[in-house]
Parts: C-alpha cells; sequence; structure tokens
C-alpha cells in the first residue's frame, strides 16, 4: 500500500490523499479520499483483505 497525502493548495483542511493498494497479483484502482478518516477505513480494509489471504511471503 502506498500513501500520497498533500493538502489541496496549501490550505489548511483540504486534505487530499490518494491510495494505492496492491495485495498479490490483484491490483485495486487508485482510490482518493479527503478526510483522515477515509484513509483510516482503506487502510483497515487492506489489511483485513491481507489477513485473510494465504501468506505467500517471508
Amino acid at each position: 500500500m502506498v500513501l500520497r497525502a498533500w493538502l489541496e493548495g496549501g490550505e489548511p483542511g483540504a486534505l487530499r490523499v490518494r491510495v494505492l493498494s496492491t495485495i498479490g497479483t490483484n491490483e485495486a484502482k487508485p482510490l482518493a479520499v479527503t478526510s483522515p478518516e477515509a484513509v483510516l477505513e482503506a487502510v483497515r480494509n487492506w489489511l483485513d483483505e491481507l489477513g485473510s489471504g494465504p501468506m505467500t511471503f517471508s
């Protein structure tokens, strides 16, 4: 998972986060969110999906 966060126009409260997630060979479409809560939800969903799949790495 890669998160790229910035403030749109450098303005406080103008959070933008691009979320790129991959598990195995399944690459999801990029997701753009605008709140810390939405970022946490995206990360939580990714971790849940990662934890439910087969362990193919060491």
